[in-house]
């Protein structure tokens, strides 16, 4: 349904060129549940932004690749057709509720204005507020806000963290998109209410048949709900897979260090939890080899000097590092104890 193709995105700054995606290819089936994970400044949320073209395009390059919406290049659309898709088509949840709502306006009649825009801007007949209205209270009690028809004549400030993100997904949701990206949805909020809200995607997923990208660092909260994950390194995708390619059979370096970074039930409370020593690669500069060999313990002369091609170790599971290469004194990650 979705599939991005050697994607490119650069931002032009005081600073230079920043690289932020170096060539990222990714694929997203009808009602499924794709996690693109990695630490801050990675890419992973400028791949997803780029799909919406949410970028500034005064400092926005999009210098190559394609973004497939069932064969259709976005990024050959006008802004006009684009403003059609964002939200009947895709739609976005961003990682700060309290930031994307507006604080002068009820909750309310946010949503009922999305409502009345998207119904005009599709061509068909505007419809009134008494039926946005009835509608906005269906989708509160879709995403399980409390006293709904109260409720609705809120503002942000007057709700917690966690139902200002239940209204941001019933936003995001308000149109029926096809597609819903989700970035970071659970940043902020305690682990109790980030556990709710990942069971309500879940759920309204399984409902609207929606397909979902979501964007994390949390491993924990990836293996509960995706389907096939995607690691980002340096703009790179450098492994992806189905949940069980990568939590049990990943090759990359980087990915054993994402989960080794997380804590594990049964262990001692004072065990040291493992890091990843050093820090991201400059994407103003970025390496011409492997983007992790600073940072890895395995790295040979070649991964800083060349980037390895993607290895595809079955239909499903793709990693992109020289340990996978035949000559390679190493063995290989998936045969070493985890």
């Amino acid at each position: 349904m979705l599939e991005i193709k050697e994607l490119k995105v650069s931002f032009h700054t005081y600073m230079g060129e920043v690289q932020a995606v170096r060539g990222v290819n990714l694929k997203l089936q009808d009602g499924e549940i794709l996690a693109i994970v990695g630490e801050s400044g990675c890419g992973k949320s400028v791949t997803a932004q780029s799909v919406l073209q949410l970028h500034d395009p005064a400092m926005t390059e999009y210098k190559e690749g394609k973004i497939l919406l069932d064969g259709k290049n976005l990024l050959e659309l006008s802004d006009k057709h684009m403003q059609e898709i964002r939200g009947k088509e895709i739609s976005m949840i961003f990682q700060d509720p309290m930031t994307s709502l507006n604080p002068t306006m009820t909750v309310g009649n946010q949503i009922i204005e999305v409502l009345r825009e998207h119904e005009k801007n599709s061509g068909g007949k505007k419809i009134s507020r008494k039926e946005a209205r009835e509608k906005v209270i269906e989708l509160f009690k879709m995403v399980r806000l409390p006293n709904p028809e109260q409720r609705i004549n809120s503002y942000p400030h007057e709700f917690s963290g966690g139902q200002r993100q239940r209204i941001m997904i019933a936003m995001a949701m308000a149109c029926q998109p096809r597609i819903l990206i989700a970035d970071e949805p659970t940043t902020a909020l305690d682990v109790t209410v980030q556990a709710q809200i990942i069971e309500l995607m879940k759920e309204m997923q399984k409902e609207s048949g929606s397909s979902i990208i979501m964007i994390s660092h949390d491993m924990g909260a990836v293996a509960s709900i995706a389907q096939k994950v995607a690691v980002m390194y340096g703009g790179l995708v450098v492994e992806s897979g189905t949940v069980e390619d990568i939590f049990y059979r990943h090759e990359h370096p980087y990915t054993r260090g994402l989960l080794e970074s997380v804590p594990k039930g049964g262990e001692r409370k004072d065990k040291k939890l493992e890091s990843i020593e050093g820090t991201p690669p400059n994407l103003v500069n970025p390496p011409k080899g492997c983007p992790f060999a600073d940072r890895c313990k395995y790295a040979m002369q070649v991964c800083k000097e060349h980037l390895p091609e993607e290895s595809s170790l079955s239909e499903s599971h793709k990693c992109r590092c020289w340990l996978l290469d035949s000559d390679c004194p190493y063995p290989r990650l998936s045969l070493s104890k985890y």
